[in-house]
């Protein structure tokens, strides 16, 4: 039962979302009986369409919004959480892969306040993201004051795996932390303030990233790896699963850090590099991707 009422509400959401906006914004300019009503219909018409299509978008995502909880669930409409879930994802992705829309979103912060509590992000709203920046699941995304997410990142708290269910877990950023363009963050991910991340990047499934550390371009941290505050990886290094570095410690770039080693000082890291051959790294993601 409910996977068809599921099914169900999918086509209906989708329509109320796009279709009720128009009505609401041509309806009153067909009724109007002065020319003037309709020239101040026209020039307002574009706002009072966005502001429509936010709000109602927002308002039915209220259905699957207690759905939006951390865990691992299989993909079927028929699943209690998967479900709703799936028509709160709808609202979220109708109103992103509107550029129109979510330009204005981003770019008037009362509207932006507005529509990301919403959708349940409890967050600070002070940081800046770009209409190509993927973010989902907002009720389990946190961006501290002044963080900055840059064009092509991917911030999302949700991941479909290939044995048929989505892996999902709270991403919480610090304060004026950076993520850098094209950044893939995967889910469970913490990333301390005053952090940065560089470009081109990925960030496996549950790391955790100190306060003041930096993350060079195109780093593989694999899952479940713990680097301390005050750190530095530098540029291409791969850091394998459950890798423990602890606090100030440099990884120089390009190198490769074996599955499970913990780094206690800078020494730790000075004979691992030099008493290793190197071996290609793994992909740091190895899911199929984000849904």
């Amino acid at each position: 039962m409910r996977r068809w009422s599921v099914r169900a509400l999918l086509p209906s959401c989708l329509l109320l979302v796009a279709g009720l906006p128009c009505v609401l914004t041509v309806g009153p300019l067909i009724l109007a009986r002065s020319a003037a009503v309709r020239v101040v219909l026209i020039l307002f018409g574009p706002g009072i369409y966005v502001l429509a299509y936010v709000a109602i978008a927002g308002g039915l995502s209220q259905i699957g919004r207690r759905a939006i909880v951390p865990g691992r669930f299989p993909r079927d409409l028929g699943h209690a959480v998967y479900g709703p879930r799936r028509i709160y994802s709808l609202c979220w992705t109708a109103l992103y892969y509107f550029p129109p829309a979510y330009h204005a979103v981003l770019a008037v912060p009362l509207l932006k306040r507005f529509v990301f509590r919403m959708f349940g992000y409890s967050g600070s709203m002070a940081f800046t993201t770009y209409p190509d920046t993927w973010l989902r699941d907002l009720p389990l995304l946190t961006v501290g004051e002044g963080s900055y997410l840059s064009n092509r990142a991917t911030i999302s708290p949700n991941m479909c795996l290939r044995n048929g269910k989505i892996l999902i877990a709270p991403i919480a950023i610090g304060c004026r932390a950076m993520i850098g363009h094209g950044t893939l963050v995967a889910p469970g991910v913490v990333i301390g303030s005053e952090s940065e991340v560089g470009a081109g990047g990925t960030i496996g499934i549950f790391v955790k990233i100190g306060d003041h550390t930096r993350v060079g371009h195109a780093v593989s941290l694999d899952h479940g790896v713990v680097i301390g505050s005050h750190c530095n990886v530098g540029s291409r290094a791969y850091v394998g699963r459950n890798v423990v570095i602890y606090d100030g410690i440099s990884i120089p770039p390009g190198a490769i850090v074996a599955t499970a080693v913990v780094l206690r000082t800078q020494c730790d890291v000075d004979t691992l590099l030099h008493s290793k051959v190197p071996t290609s790294p793994q992909p740091a993601i190895s899911a199929s991707g984000h849904s």
